[in-house]
Parts: C-alpha cells; structure tokens; sequence
C-alpha cells in the first residue's frame, strides 16, 4: 500500500480551515485516497515536522486492519490517511474532515452572525448557565449525557490501549470532540502523535497546561489514564474553576463510592501510576451506571427434555444465560424470541421434521450461538384397510325364465265354539281335525345350483315334472 503523496498530486488547496501552534488545516476538495468516500484536509506543518517514517507507520496501522476495526478507526478518529512529502521529505499528512455533526455554531460578536466551530470537550467544563447563555448558546447536556459522552471517551480510548496498542498522548481539552444527537459521542483528532506501546518518540511530546502526569518523562498508557481521570473529574463537575481542578474528592458528591474510588486512584499525585483505572475498567462503570450491558452473554445451558417426540407434539427446551437481553431460537427456519434478561427459562418447540434448534444468546455487545439436537419427530402410523377378495363366479349366459309356483289347498273355515266355563268339557261328537297336506318342497337346490349343479335344461325339465 502506498502511504505517502506528493505535495503536488493534492490539487488546488481550499479555504484554510484552522490554525494552530504547530500546523495549519487547509481544505483539500481534490485529494483522493482509494476506499475512502469522506471529504478530506491536509495538515501541514510549520516546523519541525514528525519523523516521516513515524508518520508511514501510523498510515500503515490503519492499513492492517479491516472489518468493525477499521470502521470503528474512520468513523471516530482524523486518523493519518497518507503522509505528504515534498521531494521525500514529510510536510504534513492527508486526514478526514471533522464531520459537521460534531461542530456547531456559535455566535460572532463583532459581526452579528455565526461561524461553525468544533465541539471541543473543554465545553463541558464551564458552568452550564454559561453554556447555555447568549455568548454560546449551546444545548447544555444532562446528566445522562455527560455520562454518556465519558463512557464512549473511554470505550475508543480502550480501543486505542488494546486493540490498536497505541498510546493516545495528547489527551487536551481541544484534541477530543463531543456530539449530543446521536452516539458514538465522542471523535479524537491530531492523531498523528499517536505512538506504538512498544515505540518511544523521538520528539516528546508536549502536554498542555494543567494536564500534565505527575511522573513527566514520555507518554505511556499510564498517562493516558491520568488524563482520563482528568477528563471525568472537569466533565461531571462544571464550574468555573473546574478547567484546572484535579481534586478527586469533590466527585462523592455526583458519583458512588466505586466511582469515587476509580477517580481517587487516577488522578491522585501520591498514587501509584501502575494503580491507575484502565479505560476498560471505567467504561464498565459508566455502562453499569447507565444501565446498559457490560459483557457479551454467555449461554450456559441449552438442553431438551427429549431427544424424539411424535408429530404435533411439543419439545421443551431449557436455557440459562448471563448478560443476555434476547434470546432466538430457530426450528426448522421458524424463529421464536424470548426475554432472556430474567437469566433462564423453557420455550417450547413444535418442530414439523426431524431437525437441529439453534439457540442465539444477544445482547448491544454480541452474541452467542449454540446448536442442539437433533430432534427426531415421528410420525402417526398409517391405518392401511385389506380388500376383501370376492369369489369368481362365472357370468350367466342363459335366461332361466320364472321360477315355478307351487299349489297348495284352500284352508277349511273353522269357527272355534265359545266356551264360557273352563271347566266345560266339550260333548262328544266329531271334532276339528287338519287336512292331511303334502309336504311343500322348493324346486330347486340351490347347493347345485350355486356350486355347479345340473345343467339349466334338466333343471327346466324338474320343475315340470314337480308342476
């Protein structure tokens, strides 16, 4: 990757944007840097610029990192994108312009109007009437947000300690910027002093009045977190000497005995540096303050309560977690959520197929995934009915014509004589008696007939001859 460009490959220069002690900011509308879409500035030095193989590996820093990482570096930090040179030698450095979100107008006396200025964090230390009054005029932050703007202080200048590895050092109250209306809140510029852990200055730096360690010497991690302690103790008590106040005691007032605990331990001069809070540390103070997640969650258990369940019948999962706010869990592309802040639970499933259930654990600092099962779902058996085979019987071809009637006699008329006593006997004489009646046969044999019997014409003949 290229890290350096020539003075003359910028183009025509802007409008100048800013001025300091040691360099110059000019608008640059015709310098390019490939994968980066932001308007840009050039920095140039006035004197005695920085080593311009300290200035190659910051740019080369940022060239190492890719994904959240390198986002996290463009979206809140000016950080160095090429070096400048002239004939070879470092002028000055290529780098974002302060994005319009964290500046603001402000009142221009002499001529009635306004002019957009950064929003320095020394804004937060005057008293907020004065803030809010007619020579400013900004929106003084509330308590919530003063909290807010420390805990995402710290939260980049841990990642500035422990994934870039890098000592800010110029920690000022002009060198971080603040935004109320949205969050990340805070953005660090002039990030071309920044040095490796592992790497000594060869200019040292200078700190600004009424931020200097107590130890002197070059700038560490450790100063880094005493100025942080700095940062916290002005931010929660604005007043009008607050600019200069390196008393930690007064912070009991507005913070818990743990807070007051971090900020004696920071910034106290009699203590010992290698004692001092890490950014790390302050950061889950504030988020635990804020009310907001300190850790990633964690699933401990994902278990079911069987391992096989028959169709349309539910499997009950059981869960624990820690620092869980959600938990999902996908069946078969089906997904349900739960609250996962009281720490445990059981969903039940209704799983269609024999399948995996993925179990994701979420929470505003990451996730974590777990995959159980399988399940085995089995279906309801099939009732299957067994034909019932009819016999073959051979088709009939013949007319048989109507079946024969037989003749019987006609019944005698019978009057039976009432009999008025039981005991009466009938008188002697002829009585009723039945006629003597052959015995009605049917004519034909139906065992012959339906298993073969004779053939239909002698079948004919003896139902004549019955006739």
């Amino acid at each position: 990757m290229t890290s350096a460009v020539e003075y003359s490959d910028l183009g025509q220069l802007g409008a100048q944007l800013g001025r300091g002690g040691q360099a110059v900011v000019w608008d640059a509308p015709n310098a390019k840097v490939p994968g980066v879409s932001a308007p840009l500035v050039y920095k140039e030095y006035k004197q005695a610029p920085p080593s311009g193989a300290e200035l190659r590996k910051i740019v080369g820093l940022r060239a190492k990192l890719s994904g959240a990482d390198l986002d996290r570096l463009n979206e809140l930090t000016t950080w160095p994108l090429r070096v400048v040179e002239r004939a070879g030698v470092a002028c000055g450095i290529l780098m974002r312009r302060i994005p319009a979100e964290f500046g603001a107008e402000i009142p221009v006396l002499s001529t009635g109007g306004t002019k957009w200025i950064p929003r320095e964090v020394q804004f937060l230390f005057i008293p907020p009437d004065r803030l809010g009054g007619p020579r400013i005029g900004w929106q003084v932050p509330t308590w919530e947000q003063r909290l807010g703007i420390c805990r995402d202080f710290a939260e980049l200048l841990d990642f500035y300690h422990e994934r870039l590895e890098v000592v800010f050092g110029d920690i000022n109250p002009k060198n971080e910027l603040y935004r109320l209306d949205g969050r990340p809140s805070v953005m660090f510029i002039d990030c071309d002093g920044v040095r490796s852990m592992s790497q000594v200055a060869r200019n040292v730096q200078l700190n600004v009045d009424d931020w200097q360690p107590p130890e002197r010497g070059p700038l560490t991690r450790l100063s880094d977190r005493y100025k942080f302690g700095l940062f916290v103790r002005r931010t929660l008590l604005p007043d009008k000497l607050t600019s200069t106040a390196t008393d930690p005691a007064a912070i009991a007032s507005v913070l818990d005995r743990t807070g007051t605990d971090l900020l004696t331990r920071a910034i106290t001069k009699t203590a010992d540096p290698k004692q001092r809070p890490s950014a790390g540390e302050w950061l889950t103070y504030f988020r635990r303050l804020l009310g907001e997640d300190i850790d990633p969650p964690v699933l401990i258990e994902t278990e079911l309560d069987r391992s096989f369940v028959a169709l349309g019948n539910p499997v009950q999962l059981r869960w624990r977690a820690t620092d869980a706010v959600t938990l999902d869990v996908v069946v078969d592309g089906k997904k349900t959520s739960v609250d996962a802040r009281p720490g445990s639970g059981v969903v039940q499933l209704w799983p269609d197929r024999t399948t995996h259930i993925a179990v994701t654990a979420a929470n505003s600092l990451g996730t974590d995934s777990r995959v159980v099962g399988p399940v085995a779902v089995i279906p309801p058996p099939d009732v299957l009915r067994t034909p019932v085979v009819l016999p073959d019987l051979p088709p009939v071809t013949e007319f048989m014509g109507s079946l024969p009637r037989t003749s019987l006699p006609d019944l005698p008329d019978v009057v039976p004589r009432a009999r008025l006593d039981p005991f009466d006997v009938a008188p002697a004489g002829r009585g009723f008696g039945w006629p003597a009646l052959d015995v009605a046969r049917f004519p034909f044999d139906l065992n012959e007939l339906l298993l073969g019997g004779p053939p239909l014409d002698g079948l004919l003949a003896n139902s004549e001859e019955t006739t």
